[in-house]
């Protein structure tokens, strides 16, 4: 049988954890302006896949300067063809090449964040 102070500790801890999850704010995803652009000139403003405008890095190339596991500065998208490259803030600079540079397994040092678009697309 189980005991009222195991049931009770169980309860508090559930409650505790659900009231962590509620109020850990969750990453997002930054949009840019094209008018006037507020990227970085190695990372242009372009529609990710006509959802929103954000600043993409070159192929190969993530953000300078940044901690690679930072999703508030970079992050990739889980979308297929296109998991290699990095989304970055407006304003922060892409010129630092990937630890693997080359093809679709390219900047898997960088998170993907997938509340940033949907794919397929709604």
């Amino acid at each position: 049988m189980v005991s009222l102070t195991t049931v009770l500790s169980l309860t508090l801890l559930s409650l505790s954890t659900l009231t962590f999850a509620a109020t850990t704010p969750r990453p997002s995803c930054p949009e840019c302006t094209d008018t006037p652009n507020n990227c970085d000139v190695t990372a242009p403003c372009a529609s990710a896949f006509g959802q929103r405008l954000l600043c993409g890095c070159r192929p190969g190339f993530r953000a300078t300067g940044v901690d690679p596991k930072d999703t508030t500065k970079q992050w990739r998208l889980n979308v297929p063809y296109h998991e290699h490259r990095v989304w970055v803030a407006p304003g922060v600079k892409c010129d630092t090449l990937c630890n693997w540079p080359y093809g679709a397994a390219s900047c898997e040092e960088v998170p993907f964040l997938d509340q940033c678009v949907k794919f397929p697309p709604p």
